[in-house]
């Protein structure tokens, strides 16, 4: 049976946290043209909800971008319960409009304490703030607008060195059947041999269909690494492949991890107000199949990227990369931005 978040994980907002914090995400919303804002513009504006922030939240934060805490946070609350939302968005590149306009803001005014929210270009025509919604024709496909089909084990980019150190994801429409799952790194129980196979910086990671590149060949990267208390990777059930010379030696390996995976798992369904803060470093995710309605009513999160490295993303050069820096013929260098 899969494990569930643990109370450790869960830091909750109090009902009048709650409004002030939403009072002054629709004041901000309203005080400037959010669809003419860039993603600095965006950011910028999210930096004056930090005064709203209760100081509870900001210490569990803390405790999770320091890795002082676990390697997953749940924030409840943080969206008032009895909020119209409208129509779900028909794509994860959809403007943001209307009240989402002041979650987006509360989102990335969490997101700021942990490092700073970032995307790729080639990535939903490069929003800051994506909407994970299911879209017609893409029930099936290992993407964030998939249903019907399981999304199976990943972390976010692990073509790329530069993935996020942090992923968030708040939900504004809950679905039942979806449940968000995760694994820990430092969960996992591997004997010693697999460890330094997976350690090797050998095995291929290619390019997600989510982003939009020309250049698609796979990255050579390690899988899992570092010390056991603390051990980072990088993982996908369907773009990793073994090293060509691996061998089953290799083989064995990936499939001892991928069972693990499914035994330490953690699952959660997200509930309306509720963001789920995961280490994208050190984790693995997916979630669970459900059925889309298609009727302006399914389920809907809005998710960010952070990068905690402030050296790392200067080094970047932009809030939103432009598709020729985006590594997808760089060998993957282990510890590379680590939290």
């Amino acid at each position: 049976m899969p494990a569930h978040l643990t109370a450790e994980q869960t830091v909750s907002l109090r009902p009048d946290e709650t409004t002030a914090l939403w009072q002054a995400a629709r004041e901000l919303a309203r005080s400037a043209d959010l669809p003419a804002l860039d993603a600095d513009g965006l950011t910028g504006l999210a930096c004056g909800l930090v005064p709203a922030l209760p100081p509870h939240l900001l210490r569990a934060l803390h405790a999770h971008r320091s890795g002082a805490g676990l390697d997953a946070l749940l924030v409840t609350g943080l969206l008032p319960p009895d909020q119209e939302w409208g129509s779900t968005p028909p794509g994860s590149a959809a403007p943001l409009t209307g009240p989402d306009q002041a979650a987006a803001l509360c989102l990335l005014g969490v997101a700021l304490q942990l490092g700073e929210p970032f995307t790729f270009r080639t990535f939903y025509e490069g929003r800051l703030v994506q909407h994970v919604v299911p879209v017609p024709s893409m029930e099936h496909t290992q993407t964030s607008e998939s249903s019907d089909g399981m999304l199976d084990w990943h972390v976010e980019d692990g073509f790329s060195p530069d993935r996020c150190d942090h992923v968030g994801l708040l939900c504004l429409r809950g679905e039942p059947a979806a449940y968000t799952r995760f694994t820990s790194a430092r969960d996992l129980d591997l004997p010693d041999d697999v460890r330094e196979v997976l350690s090797r910086p050998a095995f291929l990671m290619a390019p997600d269909t989510a982003h939009v590149l020309e250049d698609r060949r796979p990255v050579p990267t390690p899988v899992l690494w570092g010390p056991r208390e603390a051990p980072q990777i990088c993982y996908d059930a369907h773009y990793l492949s073994p090293p060509p010379d691996g061998g089953e030696t290799a083989d064995r390996a990936l499939r001892l991890l991928a069972s693990e995976l499914d035994a330490r798992q953690v699952e959660h369904t997200l509930a309306p107000g509720e963001l789920l803060l995961l280490d994208n470093r050190r984790t693995v995710h997916g979630r669970t199949p459900f059925t889309a309605r298609g009727d302006g009513t399914d389920r809907w999160l809005l998710r960010t990227m952070i990068c905690s490295s402030l050296p790392r993303y200067r080094e970047c050069g932009a809030r939103v990369r432009p598709p020729s820096e985006v590594p997808a013929a760089a060998s993957a260098t282990p510890g590379k931005g680590a939290p």
